[in-house]
């Protein structure tokens, strides 16, 4: 009898609790395989095939991404019925905008002499409504811009992940984009 309490004190003594590690979310996404997409004005680039494409009235597209549920908008400007300055402000106060809430701002220059495309993409790091911007230029004729927005709350934490997936498919759109010079755009 004294054997059978003396395990049973045993037993209950040893249950003690444990913290338990911080858990980090174990996201995979399909690895990326790129289309070409050519849009009904003067642009194509190559997008993940897990984006559908869905073109806008006068020039713009959407790359809708169900899987993660975010849409890249995506807006073209005739740089001759359009300011390249004017549309360069617009581009910093919308990051002006949307960063209020961002801890870090992380920007990375982009540049293709042979598509003759020069840009940025502008990562904002925090709880922003929207985490990541970009535009591509040839300063000269043609202006493309775009924004990440997701159909949830912002939480960077929880997306993060998703948006650096997504920033990789927009590196890749802006290393494939070019400009179809003899295309005449009417709005």
């Amino acid at each position: 009898m004294k054997q059978g309490l003396l395990f049973m004190l045993f037993i209950v003594g040893c249950q003690t609790t444990m913290p338990k590690p911080k858990a980090h979310l174990d996201l995979a996404y399909p690895k990326a395989i790129y289309k070409t997409y050519k849009s009904s004005c003067t642009y194509q680039f190559r997008h993940n095939n897990i984006s559908n494409p869905n073109a806008l009235s006068a020039c713009g597209t959407i790359l809708d991404y169900p899987l993660l549920q975010a849409k890249l908008y995506l807006t073209y400007f005739d740089l001759t019925q359009a300011s390249l300055d004017t549309l360069l402000i617009d581009f910093d106060k919308r990051l002006q905008l949307f960063g209020k809430t961002a801890s870090k701002v992380q920007e990375s220059a982009f540049e293709s002499k042979q598509n003759s495309v020069y840009g940025s993409c502008v990562m904002l790091v925090g709880n922003s409504p929207s985490n990541l911007h970009f535009f591509g230029t040839d300063a000269k004729n043609h202006f493309l811009t775009g924004s990440l927005l997701f159909e949830s709350e912002p939480n960077y934490d929880s997306l993060a992940p998703a948006i650096a997936y997504i920033k990789n498919d927009v590196q890749k759109l802006l290393e494939s984009l070019k400009w179809e010079q003899d295309k005449t755009i009417s709005f």
